[in-house]
């Protein structure tokens, strides 16, 4: 299959939606659309679709960031999806390997990504393209009702 990674555009904002609800069986929020296009806007090049015959088939949104929780500058895998029809197939692979580029581009030598523990699928694709577990973990709590 041959996959080509290119930078995203405005109008794949339709495509990026259609596939993560084909990846979570929910219908987008009304802000995703408006989240899309902010990113696009402050980091294009961290923005990339992967497609296949001219079909968008899968989406990433990296950035660099750093200072915020002591961490050096860093790479950030924000989000990754894949249509599910084209998932196992090198999709993701492929979006991150571009990414990767454009961070080696700015002298980023390290990535960090968050993923849910619990989805076992999700973390040994991560672990076989090299990620570790790191020495940060997540803490959350709900929000007291008024």
């Amino acid at each position: 299959m041959n996959i080509t990674v290119r930078r995203m555009r405005t109008q794949d904002a339709e495509a990026v939606l259609r596939i993560d609800e084909k990846i979570t069986g929910t219908p987008h929020e009304a802000q995703w659309e408006s989240r899309i296009i902010d990113q696009l806007t402050r980091n294009p090049l961290g923005c990339l679709v992967a497609e296949v015959k001219g079909k968008v088939v899968g989406f990433i949104f990296g950035e660099i960031r750093g200072w915020e929780f002591a961490i050096p500058k860093t790479g950030w895998i924000e989000i990754v999806g894949v249509d599910p029809e084209y998932q196992g197939k090198g999709v993701a692979r492929a979006l991150i390997e571009k990414l990767n580029v454009y961070f080696r581009n700015h002298n980023i030598d390290r990535v960090t990504t968050m993923v849910n523990w619990n989805d076992a699928g999700l973390v040994s694709f991560f672990r076989a393209l090299g990620f570790e577990r790191s020495d940060f973990i997540i803490l959350d709590k709900e929000v007291p009702s008024a």
